[in-house]
């Protein structure tokens, strides 16, 4: 549709791509993957949470209790993914597919401009946590870009495209190759501990930097969430750009993260393992494996 601002803005179907604005600066879409650098690529049905913004809670993270909602909760956009059983170079392997759609605001003169950023992304991952395989699509503002790369011992291979262009190269990184399949080693097994603490890299195929993480766990919860109560340890994962706090139940499921700005992921359905409804419906448990 069209806006009058000093000039046309076309936002197409209210989001997504802006046209006829200056440079802005925007947050990219919130993602999830936090279960996975806690617990590896354990298979996991098809998950929805929500990315809520919560003005009461501090913008430090809490330890011990998992902290209620407040009065003044809104939805910022949502969180999906799932871990199923797949193949890759004839090689068993676990898919991890995700996606985030976080929604913003461009605050103008006239009038306030709503965006959306999106983000999905796969992962193909050996059972022992070795990455093979990373794909990833990215949809701001300003476009849609969409990024490969393929992980050997040595070396990776990328490919980036969007509207402009399309290159393909292989690079050989000066980091060490295991830190970047750290990332999906567990650190907790239904609960247990097997290790209190790990480094790790990320690969951002669209820039084809590695930014450095360090996972910890840093004690246990405790409390109920949806009328449910949930235990289970809490790591916090730190980045060069921010801190999260990982709720992980002894059932190997995710239940909050807590994030800066007031942010959090929340479950807004029980898991299939805790959920009465669905175990009378079909007669079985669901959950993780």
């Amino acid at each position: 549709m069209l806006l009058a601002l000093s000039s046309l803005v076309v936002i197409r179907a209210g989001y997504g791509q802006i046209e006829g604005l200056p440079k802005f600066d925007f947050k990219p879409a919130v993602m999830v993957g936090q279960r996975e650098i806690v617990l590896g690529p354990l298979v996991q049905p098809d998950t929805v949470m929500e990315v809520r913004y919560d003005n009461d809670v501090p913008a430090e993270f809490g330890k011990g209790p998992i902290a209620p909602p407040s009065s003044f909760v809104y939805s910022k956009g949502y969180v999906r993914w799932s871990v199923t059983d797949g193949m890759l170079f004839n090689k068993s392997c676990r898919i991890l597919k995700s996606e985030g759609l976080t929604k913003g605001e461009i605050i103008l003169r006239t009038r306030r401009v709503p965006y959306a950023c999106t983000y999905r992304e796969s992962y193909w991952i050996l059972p022992d946590g070795k990455l093979l395989r990373q794909s990833a699509e990215q949809e701001d503002p300003y476009g849609k870009r969409h990024a490969e790369a393929v992980f050997w011992p040595d070396h990776i291979d990328v490919s980036v495209v969007d509207s402009k262009h399309t290159k393909s190269f292989s690079m050989y990184p000066n980091v060490d190759m295991k830190l970047l399949d750290a990332q999906f080693k567990p650190m907790v097994d239904s609960g247990k501990i097997i290790t209190d603490l790990k480094e790790y890299y990320t690969f951002d195929p669209f820039t084809q930097g590695f930014t450095k993480y360090k996972a910890t766990v840093t004690g246990t919860f405790h409390g109920s969430w949806l009328a449910t109560k949930f235990e289970g340890p809490h790591i916090e994962i730190d980045g060069p750009k921010q801190t999260q706090m990982v709720y992980v139940s002894k059932e190997n499921d995710l239940i909050k993260v807590d994030l800066p700005d007031h942010l959090s992921i929340v479950l807004d359905f029980l898991p299939r393992d805790r959920d009465p409804l669905y175990q009378m419906s079909t007669g079985k448990k669901g959950g993780s494996q």
